[in-house]
C-alpha cells in the first residue's frame, strides 16, 4: 500500500462527493424560499438519488479494490478470453434485454425503475484487451495494413453496441482506439489520411440518415444542434439546460434555492447526462471552472503516470482508461453547452448511475494496479542494484 497513489484518489473521490452535492440539487423540489441550513434542506428535500449515489460510490470503492487484488499481469494474460467474454455478454444484452426508453435494449432491468447496462462494464474489457493488442506489437502502425485487424478486433464489439443501439458508448470504444494508435507512435500522414476517410464517409452517411424517416431521432439530434431554435420542442433540453447554465451567473443560486429549473424540472435527465447544467446554475462560473480544473488534474495526473510506467501493457492500460474519462467529460459538457451534438454520455463520477459509476471506480482500480505494481517492481530492481554494487565495493 505504500505504493498507492493517494493524489489520484482523492481527486477522485472530491469529484465523486461533488456529484453527490450536485445531484441532491437536481432532484432538488420547488420551494418559496432557501432552507435556512443543511437540516432544513435535508428535512425537507428528496434525497433518494443522493443516498443512492453515495452507495453506489462505496460499490465503486470495493469493486476498485476487487480489481487492484488481482496483479494486473492477469489481466494481460487473460485479455483475450476478457474479450471474448465482452462479445458473448454483449450479444445476450442485444438478445435478451428489453427494450427501454428510445427502443434501446442495453439494459437489464431490475426491480421498479432500475437496470445494468452491460456495454458500461465491457468498456473495461476493452481497454485491456486493446492494451495487450497494442504492446504485443513489435513495431508501431505505420500503414493502413496494420490498422485493419485492430479495427476489426475493436469493431466487433462495438457494432454490438450501435445495434443496442447505443451510439455514445460506441463512440467510447472509438475514442480509447483513437487514442492507443496515437501514443503507439504511428504516422502522422496516417491519421490524417484515416481522418479524411472518415470526412468523406460522413456524406453518405449523412444521406442515409436524411432519408430514413421523420422518426429519426439522432439525426434530428444533429440537427437541432445544427440549428435549436428551429426544433423548439426537441431541442428543450438544450435550450432550457443552457439557460440554467447563464442563470448561475458568477457564484451560482444555491443548491436549494426558489425558481430554480432544477426544482421546477425544466430539464429533463438533470441528475444524469445534464447534470453540468445544475452544476453551473448551482454554483455559477466558480463552480463550473472548478469541476473542469478538478477534470483537467485528474487526466493531466494519468498522462504522468502513463509516461512514468515503463511497462508497456501497464502504459497502454492506463492511457485506455485516460481516454475513456477524457472522452466522457468533453462530449457530456460539450453537448449541455451546445458545442457538440447530444448522445446521452454521462459525466464521469458525478452523474447519476450505478454502472457508470462502477465502471469508472475499475477504470481508476486498473489505474492503480498498474502504478502499485509497477513502483514496487522499479523499487525492488534499484534495491538489488543498490545491493549489487555494494558486494562489488566490498
Amino acid at each position: 500500500m505504500k505504493y498507492f497513489d493517494w493524489p489520484l484518489l482523492i481527486i477522485v473521490l472530491v469529484i465523486s462527493l461533488f456529484g453527490v452535492v450536485c445531484i441532491f440539487s437536481a432532484t432538488s423540489t420547488q420551494v418559496t424560499e432557501t432552507p435556512a441550513n443543511v437540516i432544513d434542506m435535508l428535512a425537507t428535500q428528496p434525497v433518494t438519488y443522493s443516498r443512492l449515489q453515495l452507495i453506489w460510490i462505496g460499490a465503486g470503492l470495493v469493486a476498485m479494490a476487487f480489481i487492484i487484488f488481482f496483479p494486473y499481469q492477469l489481466y494481460e494474460r487473460y485479455a483475450n478470453t476478457i474479450y471474448a467474454a465482452q462479445i458473448i455478454l454483449l450479444s445476450l444484452t442485444l438478445l435478451l434485454a428489453q427494450a427501454g426508453r428510445g427502443g434501446m435494449t442495453a439494459f437489464f432491468n431490475w426491480g421498479s425503475d432500475r437496470g445494468f447496462q452491460p456495454s458500461e462494464m465491457c468498456k473495461i474489457a476493452i481497454i485491456i484487451a486493446l492494451a495487450k493488442a497494442f504492446c504485443v506489437r513489435v513495431k508501431p502502425i505505420m500503414s493502413i495494413h496494420d490498422v485493419i485487424p485492430l479495427a476489426i478486433y475493436v469493431g466487433i464489439p462495438m457494432v454490438l453496441i450501435v445495434a443496442q443501439p447505443d451510439v455514445g458508448t460506441a463512440l467510447v470504444y472509438l475514442a480509447v482506439f483513437s487514442v492507443m494508435v496515437f501514443v503507439s507512435g504511428t504516422s502522422s500522414k496516417l491519421i490524417w489520411g484515416v481522418i479524411g476517410v472518415m470526412v468523406l464517409l460522413l456524406i453518405p452517411l449523412w444521406y442515409f440518415m436524411n432519408n430514413s424517416g421523420s422518426d429519426n431521432f439522432r439525426f434530428t439530434r444533429i440537427l437541432m444542434w445544427l440549428d435549436p431554435e428551429a426544433y423548439p420542442d426537441e431541442a428543450r433540453q438544450v435550450i432550457n439546460g443552457q439557460i440554467a447554465i447563464g442563470s448561475g451567473g458568477i457564484l451560482g443560486k444555491g443548491i436549494v434555492s426558489p425558481g430554480s429549473f432544477a426544482s421546477l424540472g425544466y430539464i429533463s435527465d438533470d441528475h444524469t447526462d445534464f447534470i453540468f447544467a445544475i452544476v453551473c446554475e448551482s454554483f455559477g462560473l466558480v463552480g463550473g471552472a472548478s469541476l473542469i480544473l478538478a477534470y483537467i488534474l485528474l487526466i493531466a495526473r494519468l498522462i504522468v503516470l502513463a509516461m512514468r510506467t515503463k511497462d508497456p501493457y501497464g502504459s497502454y492500460v492506463i492511457v485506455g482508461v485516460m481516454a475513456m474519462l477524457l472522452f466522457h467529460v468533453v462530449e457530456n459538457i460539450g453537448m449541455v453547452i451546445g458545442l457538440l451534438p447530444v448522445t446521452g454520455i454521462p459525466l464521469p463520477f458525478v452523474s447519476y448511475g450505478g454502472s457508470n459509476m462502477l465502471t469508472n471506480m475499475m477504470g481508476i482500480g486498473l489505474v492503480m494496479n498498474v502504478v502499485m505494481r509497477s513502483r514496487q517492481h522499479e523499487q525492488r530492481q534499484k534495491t538489488g542494484t543498490e545491493k549489487v554494487v555494494e558486494l562489488k565495493r566490498v
